[in-house]
């Protein structure tokens, strides 16, 4: 399935956007290959967008006083990743997220993501689930 069919089905679970609606939609969205091991976001990094994973595995991760990894999420695909406490408040990120396989995925800046909360009042409810 192409990525923009696996969101166009995702988004599909949650709202109901015309083909022109979900075109627009889909405009504001970059898509990105990563590879097994490769970083998205390290701890320290300013964080502009969350990521759709599309395909692969995304974990998300910090590192404690001890130097233990504590992991806070695994990404399969049509789940959401980033730092969002540094997304939404415009601050450092205090997480990384990292690939476990390669990965396909889908970048939404946060200004896109208000951008399109504010032209389609539908995409409120979306991608917060």
């Amino acid at each position: 399935m192409e990525a923009r069919d696996t969101l166009k089905a995702h988004v599909a679970k949650i709202v109901s956007l015309t083909d022109e609606q979900f075109d627009y939609f889909f405009s504001f969205f970059r898509k990105r290959s990563f590879k097994k091991g490769q970083a998205i976001i390290c701890e320290g990094d300013a964080v502009d967008c969350e990521y759709f994973v599309v395909s692969g595995c995304l974990k998300s991760f910090c590192i404690n006083d001890d130097l233990k990894m504590l992991i806070l999420q695994f990404a399969m695909p049509t789940w959401w990743a980033s730092d969002y406490n540094a997304l939404y408040n415009h601050t450092r990120a205090t997480i990384s997220v990292d690939c476990i396989t390669d990965a396909e995925v889908l970048c939404l800046s946060n200004a896109d993501r208000e951008k399109l909360c504010g032209e389609l009042r539908t995409t409120l409810l979306f991608p917060d689930t």
